[in-house]
């Protein structure tokens, strides 16, 4: 959780001192250190929005999915969760060539 907003992000990695020990030695993680360190400075520099969440998990304030396709990389979907709207968007497919829509599955109570 970030002290100064209200959300939570993650990757496929452990960023905690208690819990890096976990990481697995030599384990593809998909460039997890690098998705959280774009992550963790692009809200650090912007105001949060829907609009700026879509534009940060599509890759536009850095690394975040733009695998090279040609070694049978890619991001399966993406998906927001905003709980103070109570709503769901989600991609599927790679957010940084498909839309995000609002997904209507789940209600909320």
């Amino acid at each position: 959780i970030h002290p100064n907003n209200n959300f939570v992000f993650a990757t496929n990695v452990f960023t905690s001192s208690k819990m890096k020990s976990y990481n697995l030695p030599n384990y593809d993680n998909w460039r997890a250190e690098e998705r959280f360190e774009a992550i963790k400075e692009a809200l650090a520099k912007n105001s949060l929005s829907l609009e700026f969440v879509k534009n940060l998990l599509s890759g536009k304030y850095g690394f975040m999915c733009q695998y090279d396709r040609k070694k049978n990389a890619d991001t399966v979907w993406s998906v927001i969760y905003d709980l103070a709207k109570k709503k769901i968007y989600r991609v599927e497919g790679n957010p940084h060539r498909k839309n995000y829509k609002e997904d209507l599955r789940f209600q909320f109570k």
